[in-house]
């Protein structure tokens, strides 16, 4: 790639990356003749030579014509702006929609119908976990993603977790505020994608602030590092691309009106990388902020904090402070710095949001979904040696969102049968099957005499998932309770299932010894303490 202007000293001439190499310079003939003499002399001396057939020259600022009669003599193809390096457009405006149709595309092929038609809920939301919140990191990682684009995207995911894909819709239960929210939150445990490309960018912010001497750092400042602009981040408005996005997303609240500025200090050592009044290092807020009428007088507001503190000081003052105002700052700054003792140790930058690890992508979003308010929400008690199905099929009983005759009439669907299949007696609701049906009040009794709960009487779907709450019980017999509960509301509800779709009747008996088996296998293959016979299980003991 050679560009049809000088270059400064300092400036990149290559980039490696793995086999990837870029090579940057100017344009002209003799420096691209000069390349491929070092080219030839790189092969001569390794024994590895570049292969000029998938290689592409680019020329910055040049007409077509001179690069396609430059690339014939170099051998390798001509090519332009934008072009894909290490999987990212380079060159490409990505403020556009069209610049994300390869994400969308890759999200499209991963989420075809065959495979939400194969995998249960649990299976598509392990899916969307592992993989499709991973999909986008990449471009996430370095480009601010358009509003449309997070739209679309969230969209397919929504879709593919209620069954559905581009082009069919199915019935989402429950809304996606609640789904894309913490387990310990009330919500599935899923993502919002604008905060995974938030958290993202704001690594740069943090990068930028830690890395002062690396090379992109450099360009950074060569490019944005005006002296008229005294910001947090550099940033010239007249320059597009990456740094302004990124600047941009890092400038907007990430919470309740806190920028990422307000989440970060300097802790000043030898002084030389944190800037007096521009950083915030001695308070929350910079001092230029905090000290407005001695920043007007200062001179170089871009110093250093060892330019202001080393020795005795060198303050360089358009005037004097005599005004009042300038006055009383400056008792009050002398103050301040008075107890700050330069050292040897090079400067840092601490974290003071959550995270007791420090800075991570993974802190910035928790930080960010911690400052919604969640307390209105009931927070399901996820059971870990039940079937993620299940614990989800729970979670969604609980929220009445599951296809009960009920559920679908409210969505204005026409339903001929609406009564109970088992009795006949009531209409079709969460509330009914799980705790009124005869057939539901059967398995109960025989539940509650097998693992030795007192008589009880339940009315929602909330009680039944808290009641091994109740009562006097080691942690672990709560723990299988728990999970024992889950699964007769899992095999009540298949059991419904299979009567009003295939028209098998089951007895109570049926189920009851269902949940004894299927709780067994589960208990004791995937519960920490499931180390006993079937006996024991048959008993309710020893767990």
């Amino acid at each position: 790639m050679l560009l049809n202007q000088n270059m400064n000293n300092g400036c990149p001439t290559h980039l490696f990356y793995a086999d990837d190499a870029i090579i940057m310079g100017e344009w002209s003939k003799e420096n691209i003749r000069n390349v491929v003499r070092i080219l030839k002399c790189f092969h001569l001396c390794s024994g590895l030579r570049i292969n000029l057939g998938k290689s592409n020259l680019i020329g910055v600022g040049v007409q077509p014509g001179e690069v396609d009669e430059m690339a014939g003599f170099v051998g390798c193809q001509p090519d332009s702006f934008p072009f894909k390096f290490l999987g990212l457009c380079v060159g490409s405006n990505m403020n556009r929609t069209s610049s994300w149709q390869p994400v969308v595309d890759v999200f499209e092929k991963k989420l075809s119908m065959w495979k939400a038609s194969i995998l249960s809920m649990g299976g598509r939301v392990t899916l969307i976990r592992s993989v499709l919140e991973s999909l986008p990191c990449f471009y996430f990682s370095l480009y601010r993603a358009p509003v449309k684009i997070i739209q679309v995207l969230e969209s397919l995911i929504r879709k593919f977790l209620w069954g559905g894909n581009s082009e069919i819709r199915k019935v989402h239960w429950v809304a996606w505020d609640m789904v894309a929210s913490p387990v310990d939150m009330g919500g599935l445990g899923l993502q919002r994608l604008k905060d995974v490309n938030t958290a993202l960018l704001a690594k740069w912010g943090w990068r930028f602030k830690n890395e002062q001497d690396s090379l992109w750092v450099n360009v950074v400042n060569a490019i944005h590092g005006v002296s008229s602009v005294w910001d947090f981040f550099p940033l010239k408005k007249a320059v597009g691309g990456v740094w302004s996005s990124i600047v941009s997303v890092l400038k907007r609240p990430l919470f309740d009106n806190v920028q990422f500025r307000s989440l970060i200090r300097g802790v000043a050592g030898s002084g030389e990388k944190i800037k007096f009044w521009l950083d915030p290092w001695l308070f929350d807020i910079p001092l230029k902020d905090k000290f407005l009428a001695l920043f007007a007088l200062e001179v170089v507001k871009p110093s250093s904090v060892r330019d202001r503190l080393q020795g005795d000081g060198l303050w360089l003052w358009k005037h004097d402070p005599d005004s009042p105002v300038e006055s009383a700052e400056w008792i009050s700054l002398s103050a301040a710095v008075a107890s700050v003792t330069l050292t040897s140790v090079p400067d840092k930058w601490e974290w003071l949001g959550n995270g007791a690890r420090g800075f991570s992508v993974a802190a910035v979003k928790s930080l960010i979904v911690s400052s919604r308010d969640f307390s209105n929400r009931f927070v399901f008690d996820w059971c870990k040696w039940v079937s993620k199905k299940c614990n989800i099929f729970a979670w969604r009983a609980e929220l009445n969102r599951l296809p009960t005759v009920e559920a679908l009439e409210k969505r204005g669907m026409v339903v001929i049968n609406d009564g109970c299949n088992f009795c006949n007696e009531s209409l079709d609701s969460v509330t009914h099957i799980f705790t009124a049906c005869p057939l539901a009040m059967g398995v109960w009794e025989r539940v509650g005499f097998w693992c030795n709960i007192p008589k009880f009487f339940v009315f929602s779907f909330r009680d039944l998932i808290e009641i091994h709450k109740v009562g006097n019980r080691s942690s672990a017999e709560r723990k299988a309770l728990h999970g024992i509960v889950i699964t007769t509301c899992w095999i009540l509800w298949k059991a419904r299932n299979e009567l009003r779709f295939n028209g098998v009747r089951r007895s109570v008996e049926d189920v009851f010894s269902e949940i004894l088996i299927v709780s067994f296998f589960w208990f004791k293959f995937r519960a920490k303490s499931g180390n006993f016979d079937w006996g024991d299980w048959c008993k309710f003991v020893n767990m």
